[in-house]
């Protein structure tokens, strides 16, 4: 080692030793509570519980795609108003990811989950085709009909041609409407051609559903983009197509559910946070659960009982009458849909937390983002205590019970959002403890480069960028110095582990 760097790193020594020891490096992942299986109502959680036992998979894989699919329903029917006497009101329709590593069973989780919804899409399918071709032998037996009266009004002309008389019309026979629940891959113009035959909404379903959102943030993607904004938040939405004609949708409601792996949204967060925002991530509801450790193991039959009463819940809300479960209705009321109020104990309770979240916004330290997350949950409370409240079978304004259900799910929300929108920390975090892990083991010799490191092939180390980030993370909590070394080239900084420091 050259002599100028040994004096460097002498002389460093001194000032190192009476500096505090190395403190422990920040957990890659913000901590989260487990998912609060009590704050389901009875009619779901059976069956959520059971499906997630045999799967050996976190609950969160299953109770929210549940949650996200009866939210889907719930917008059809009813919509809420949290307020006494304003006219605020909130759609059901809620968004839902579903984070975690390949193979933690998030796929088959989110299909279990979603059985009830599936079975209402096939039945319907059922019905339409049905349809189709009772409407198909009806328009061949209207032409034949047409035509036998112009074959008359022919023939009676020819008779005589002063005759008097009507020629019926065999009139437009409207084409069977197609109801749709799930949909999984397709543009948003297909969509919105969907939603037209389906006022009250569907449910957009994907495994992965990075790709979408990736392909959202192109710059080409503006208008799809702007359904999608439009449609979580609802209202009217008018398609403008040369040789198409207009498509209007009244009141656009789209709920969306899919899985997501780590890596790929702290790419989506770190894109946010560096080309700013529209608020498009931030509508999710985020489910990140620690892994779920050993896989055991499980064998049985399903619990048919749970699962008879986690389906009968999706069908009670999709045969619901809102004239028995007491929805109001006011002229005023611009989408058609009734609504139901808070009752007045969960009034206050919901004032109350209210008054806390817009408090904590204002204060907010988490970055815009998380700001941006935080606020979009005075539409996710209300929308999962009228969800709840459907899905436990209940009538009449919204109680006490159904909105503390969901006050303890938002509490749980926004925990993993804050782990989610602090996750752009994790690659630099993980890169840091690399480098210490291979300094310890031998195969990093210190001093060392940047260079040397993110030249190295090693996995999680071969980004410039993270590694230069961990680097200076491993400086700021005293695992390393650094000394800057010239030789008469250009000048390189060179690390070394701080004395006394065991990584």
């Amino acid at each position: 080692m050259a002599d100028d760097l040994k004096r460097q790193l002498a002389a460093l020594d001194a000032d190192i030793e009476q500096r505090p020891a190395p403190r422990p490096l920040p957990p890659e992942l913000e901590p989260v509570p487990l998912f609060p299986l009590a704050a389901l109502p009875n009619s779901i959680r059976p069956w959520i519980q059971d499906v997630s036992d045999r799967m050996a998979c976190p609950p969160d894989f299953v109770a929210v795609p549940m949650l996200v699919g009866l939210s889907s329903l719930a917008a059809r029917k009813l919509t809420i108003r949290p307020q006494e006497k304003t006219d605020w009101e909130e759609r059901a329709n809620i968004w839902g990811l579903i984070i975690g590593r390949p193979g933690l069973m998030k796929s088959p989780a989110q299909s279990a989950a979603l059985s009830p919804l599936r079975a209402m899409e096939l039945m319907a399918g059922e019905v339409y085709r049905d349809a189709s071709k009772d409407h198909e032998h009806a328009l061949k037996v209207a032409k034949i009909r047409q035509k036998a009266r112009e074959t008359n009004a022919t023939a009676a002309l020819r008779k005589n041609p002063d005759a008097e008389f009507e020629l019926e019309s065999a009139g437009e026979l409207e084409p069977p409407r197609h109801e749709r629940f799930i949909v999984n891959n397709l543009t948003y113009e297909s969509a919105g051609a969907i939603l037209a035959d389906n006022p009250g909404g569907i449910l957009l379903e994907r495994d992965e559903i990075a790709s979408l959102l990736r392909n959202l943030a192109q710059d080409d993607q503006a208008e799809a983009r702007g359904f999608y904004l439009q449609s979580w938040a609802g209202g009217p939405y008018l398609f403008d197509r040369i040789g198409r004609g207009h498509i209007r949708i009244d009141d656009l409601r789209v709920s969306m559910i899919g899985g997501i792996q780590p890596g790929p949204l702290s790419r989506l967060i770190r894109d946010a946070h560096r080309h700013g925002s529209d608020g498009l991530l931030e509508r999710f509801l985020i489910a990140w659960p620690d892994d779920p450790g050993t896989w055991r193991e499980v064998d049985r039959w399903p619990d048919s009982k749970a699962k008879l009463a986690a389906k009968e819940a999706f069908e009670r809300i999709q045969h619901l009458d809102t004239i028995q479960v007491g929805g109001d209705h006011s002229p005023l009321d611009g989408n058609g849909l009734p609504f139901l109020r808070l009752a007045p104990d969960a009034r206050s309770l919901f004032v109350e937390w209210r008054t806390d979240l817009e408090s904590r916004l204002r204060g907010a330290s988490g970055g815009a983002l998380l700001e941006s997350a935080l606020s979009k949950f005075r539409k996710h409370v209300p929308a999962l205590a009228l969800t709840i409240h459907l899905a436990a079978g209940k009538s009449g304004a919204v109680n006490l019970t159904s909105l503390a259900q969901a006050l303890e799910l938002a509490d749980y929300f926004m925990a993993h959002a804050t782990r989610a929108y602090a996750s752009g920390i994790r690659p630099t975090v993980k890169a840091a403890k690399g480098i210490l892990a291979r300094v310890k083991s031998g195969a990093l010799e210190v001093p060392f480069t940047a260079r040397k490191v993110y030249r190295s092939g090693w996995e999680g180390l071969g980004d410039r960028e993270t590694v230069e980030a961990g680097l200076d993370i491993l400086l700021e909590y005293g695992w390393l110095i650094d000394a800057v070394y010239a030789d008469g080239g250009r000048p390189t900084t060179l690390y070394s582990l701080r004395p006394g420091a065991q990584p």
